[in-house]
């Protein structure tokens, strides 16, 4: 598996472990942001083993916390689309998503 691979699947781990469900919709939109973190970071030179993986899986967390505050905002019972966006807007810059 190359190094992007590995990024990507130990930033999937904390996706896929989140306990508020995500919409089809909205881990696409994950899922896109996540590979091109993996990217970014495999570019910068970080290695899978890196300490700066789990600083990019902390961030991923912060994310999500702040998708999940939002989801509570507008009523939802899931993460959609809207939560992404709204939480991306207000993280970002966020490395190494953003």
């Amino acid at each position: 598996m190359d190094r992007v691979a590995q990024i990507e699947v130990r930033l999937l781990a904390v996706m896929g472990s989140w306990t508020l469900p995500i919409e089809p919709g909205c881990e696409q939109h994950l899922r896109q942001f996540i590979r091109g973190a993996a990217v970014r970071a495999d570019r910068e030179g970080v290695r899978p083993d890196s300490p700066r993986i789990l600083e990019a899986e902390l961030n991923l967390k912060k994310l999500l916390t702040e998708m999940t505050r939002q989801a509570g905002a507008l009523g939802f019972d899931e993460l959609h689309e809207p939560t992404f966006f709204n939480a991306k807007n207000k993280l970002c810059p966020l490395w190494p998503f953003c």
